[in-house]
């Protein structure tokens, strides 16, 4: 008898065949055999045939934000080993958004096994996908909840941080569709003055080099943006971000516990996190009502992310 076994490697499914030739009387006639053969059916009747379900993932895995990417797709493994539901066996899909966004987009929604995608990151990237989103299926981190309340209340706690301060709050970067707001805009570093707290709104490589010539002038203003952005800013900035950049996340009252007992640890790792967890328990039939939150982290003299628990 004739029996071939395959191995499947790598993600274009390259499979090398190996052939092993045995004696039909050795497997006829040898008891042992015989009762391998046995074991070998009844163990094939208790493997899963459950089926196979995806999440995508839109992020960037290239560029000066792959770190970002690589920490939202282990958070989003980790919640799928966490979680582990009982009907599905559930896979991410992770696709670069890092060239072309839109194309990637089509991408996830091409595969009919995707049931949910978590991504974009930024609200700019979502403004180029425009009607592929559909807020049943599409999930974004940076706005986890769904509508367009999400802008007041990232606006708010950056105010409310201003206030605390004693700084006036100004923004930078509008991205196009932006509600109007009542706060200065500046289009440069030179546009800000001494007490003011910058929030800037854009691309976290064109912020990381409008801080670093911010700071030149004026080290001691605050410079915030969205958590996904923070590490290029310090990658960019140096020194000079420490003690002086804050950023913004969509966290619920779960985040310290999690932070504490999960690495990577980040914010933004974690909005994903809660995200694919709570698409795993739709999958299971059960409702989810996360206390969605815009939390403010301060990057301390050490460089590492500290949550601010004032409100």
């Amino acid at each position: 008898m004739d029996t071939i076994r395959k191995e499947g490697i790598g993600e274009q499914g390259l499979e090398i065949g190996r052939r092993f030739f045995h004696s039909p009387f050795a497997v006829r006639y040898s008891p042992f055999a015989i009762l391998l053969w046995l074991f070998a059916l009844s163990l094939s009747a208790c493997i899963s045939t459950r089926p196979v379900v995806k999440i995508g993932l839109l992020a960037p895995f290239e560029g000066v934000y792959r770190q970002a990417g690589y920490d939202a797709l282990a958070a989003m493994r980790t919640a799928i080993d966490e979680q582990n539901p009982a009907s599905v066996d559930v896979l991410p899909l992770a696709l670069d958004t890092s060239r072309d966004v839109a194309r990637t987009g089509q991408k996830a929604l091409a595969d009919p096994s995707v049931v949910a995608i978590v991504g974009p990151f930024w609200a700019a990237e979502a403004s180029v996908l425009g009607g592929q989103l559909d807020r049943t299926k599409w999930f974004s981190p940076y706005n986890p909840v769904g509508d367009v309340t999400w802008r007041t209340e990232w606006m708010d706690r950056a105010r409310l941080f201003a206030d605390k301060e004693g700084r006036r709050l100004v923004l930078a970067s509008l991205p196009a569709g932006w509600l109007e707001a009542a706060e200065k805009i500046v289009t440069g570093p030179d546009g800000v003055q001494a007490g003011d707290l910058v929030l800037w709104l854009g691309d976290a490589a064109a912020g990381a080099d409008f801080a670093a010539a911010l700071w030149q002038r004026l080290p001691d203003v605050p410079f915030g943006l969205d958590a996904a952005g923070v590490e290029t800013v310090l990658q960019r900035a140096g020194a000079q971000a420490k003690g002086h950049l804050f950023a913004l996340a969509w966290i619920d009252d779960g985040y310290s516990d999690w932070a504490a007992s999960h690495s990577p640890n980040t914010p933004a790792a974690y909005t994903v996190y809660r995200l694919t967890a709570n698409i795993l328990h739709n999958l299971n039939g059960q409702t989810t009502a996360t206390n969605w939150q815009p939390a403010l982290f301060i990057v301390d003299a050490e460089g590492r992310l500290r949550l601010l628990s004032d409100r």
